[in-house]
């Protein structure tokens, strides 16, 4: 159990480096993201269906839809990442590109409603 000296020092170096507390997180989240994109891009850091390897040209996707509803589920947002690791990367997921996603959508009709 922390002792409240220790939790008074960890506040106030919290607040005194944030912003290398938030690069650091912005790292680790780069790091799991490629790890993760790397495992469901099958063994590649690659978009599955056009090869595209450019990391901000990345993403995760629902192979079977259901993206939105499964982020208000898990409230999980962009931190998917994190989760698909911590859950030991359940089957149902794929790496695409932004491009194949969107054309994905499009051929599956898979619009937002709203």
């Amino acid at each position: 159990m922390e002792t409240p000296e220790r939790l008074a020092y960890l506040r106030k170096y919290q607040k005194e480096h944030k912003e290398k507390q938030a690069e650091a997180q912005r790292h680790y989240i780069a790091k799991i993201k490629k790890e993760v994109l790397t495992y469901y891009g099958n063994g590649k850091f690659a978009c599955v269906s056009c090869g595209e390897s450019r990391f901000p040209c990345l993403s995760i996707d629902h192979i079977n839809g259901g993206g939105v509803a499964h982020r208000k589920e898990t409230k999980q947002g962009s931190h998917i990442y994190v989760w698909l690791k911590l859950q030991h990367y359940p089957i149902g997921y794929q790496t695409l590109c932004m491009n194949c996603q969107a054309i994905k959508k499009y051929n599956n009709k898979e619009y937002r409603k709203g």
